[in-house]
């Protein structure tokens, strides 16, 4: 693929390469391990309501750069079409190369159709090589072991850990720049 886009004259040179991925997010109990007194029990509250939303993310591992959509109700083509549009809108200065998973309505005609936008796809089952699945566990951190009366409360408390975030693109450098990743960019695209 690299070399197809190093050649290819009709896409422009400025390239952005992004991982994305959809995370749901609800008021069902995320844990996580927790301190507890030797020889006592920990006692974690536990909230089985069935209220759910997504957070849609893309994150560049190269530069840091990251955007997201967080509040939508549903996974599907409609949904991941209006979050590509806007990623493509927000770097409109570039050509976006955007890896993903083989989730069923990733394969969907009109999202192949989007202009400056090349989508590859990661090999089934591949959870581990896509960086935004590492992205989303730090982002349940701040959710674990909590209860919410509300959706959007939980809702707002991700926001400001995302923003938290957006602002250090060092820190997402960090989590998110696996060697693979920057050795591949490094090789075959420049």
């Amino acid at each position: 693929m690299g070399e197809k886009l190093k050649n290819d004259t009709s896409v422009p040179k400025a390239l952005k390469p992004m991982f994305m991925d959809e995370m749901r997010f609800g008021l069902m109990s995320n844990y996580l391990r927790s301190w507890s007194k030797v020889g006592e029990r920990t006692v974690i509250a536990n909230q089985q309501e069935y209220a759910n939303k997504y957070l849609y993310s893309a994150i560049n591992p190269i530069t840091g750069d990251n955007f997201h959509l967080i509040g939508l109700n549903d996974v599907n083509t409609l949904n991941t079409k209006i979050f590509l549009e806007k990623l493509r809108d927000e770097y409109k200065d570039f050509h976006i190369i955007l890896v993903w998973d083989n989730a069923p309505f990733h394969r969907k005609k009109e999202l192949h159709e989007i202009q400056n936008l090349t989508l590859i796809f990661l090999p089934p089952y591949s959870p581990q090589l896509n960086p935004v699945e590492r992205f989303y566990g730090e982002i349940r951190k701040a959710t674990a072991n909590r209860i919410f009366k509300d959706i959007d409360t939980q809702q707002n408390i991700i926001d400001d850990e995302v923003a938290n975030w957006m602002k250090d693109k060092e820190r997402t450098k960090k989590l998110c720049g696996y060697d693979w990743i920057l050795d591949q960019w490094n090789t075959f695209v420049f």
